[in-house]
């Protein structure tokens, strides 16, 4: 097995514990609380393979008169019970407006471009992500989403991996060949502005090499745990070696955040289609 080297083991965002997300803290990190994280032996790729880019055609793209204001919407479980879980009928509903109101849904590469090069696929575009893999995600969110034949992404947090209520990793490599990214949430998901530069660092580099290998790929967005981060953070997730990094401030994404510092819309439960239209054109507007 290819083993990485980690930090202090603390499952983010589990079933029992999302409604203590905004306050969670890490505990203590010491030299002796170090883990391992593993990726299984199917996920080895040859030592010269290396993963195939994603081609994207821009050639029909459409270049935007203002500066991109991207909503990236952020969703964790798909099911019922607190201000984190969005039910199923509900994400559903929102999907189908989407879809009926032409948005275009984005790859990372895709929204990359979009946020770069100020140039669009569509006039409507968003980007859908899921953060810490429950397993719900791919049991409710999935099959809505190749319905309507939308793109996602997940954020996963290398840990928990094949552990109770999150993503397996034939989940995981189903769902990658199936227009769903798979991207990096740390291996331990714990508060990046509670360590130091050092273990960041690890959280940051282990936690690509760990994706890139299992999905045969190029991680390339990062997001933070808990939406916890500093400036060491932003610097370290560019020389990690991702492209951006996403964080649980409110509104639209835009350039002008930097790349390692993106905004994004928390879905929360409860919402009608009414409410879901207003939250997605004012990030689009603002």
């Amino acid at each position: 097995m290819a083993a990485l080297l980690g930090v202090l083991f603390l499952a983010g965002c589990s079933q029992g514990v999302l409604e203590k997300i905004g306050t969670k803290t890490a505990a203590p990190i010491t030299e002796d609380t170090i883990e391992v994280a593993e990726a299984a032996e199917n996920a080895d790729i040859d030592s010269e393979e290396e993963a195939s880019p994603e081609r994207i055609d821009t050639s029909d793209w459409i270049r935007a008169e203002s500066a991109v204001r991207l909503p990236i919407l952020m969703y964790h479980s798909i099911s019922e019970g607190n201000n984190l879980r969005v039910p199923k009928e509900e994400f559903r509903m929102q999907m189908a407006w989407l879809h009926e109101n032409g948005y275009e849904t984005l790859s990372p590469n895709e929204a990359f471009l979009v946020l770069t090069e100020n140039r669009m696929p569509s006039e409507k575009c968003v980007w859908i992500t899921f953060d810490d893999g429950y397993t719900d995600n791919y049991t409710e969110a999935f099959p809505v989403l190749k319905e309507y034949d939308m793109k996602a992404t997940i954020f996963m947090i290398g840990k928990t991996i094949d552990k109770a209520h999150h993503l397996t990793e034939d989940q995981m490599v189903e769902m990658s060949a199936g227009g769903i990214s798979i991207e990096s949430h740390t291996i331990n998901h714990l508060e990046l502005n509670r360590m130091t530069s050092e273990q960041q660092e690890a959280e940051m580099i282990q936690s690509k090499e760990l994706f890139d290998r299992i999905l045969q790929q190029e991680t390339t967005v990062l997001s933070y745990p808990v939406g916890r981060y500093n400036e060491d953070s932003l610097r370290l997730s560019n020389e990690a070696g991702y492209k951006m990094a996403v964080t649980t401030e409110p509104g639209g994404a835009t350039s002008a955040q930097g790349m390692y510092g993106l905004h994004r819309v928390r879905i929360s439960p409860g919402l009608s289609a009414e409410g879901f239209a207003s939250m997605i054109e004012n990030a689009s507007n603002e």
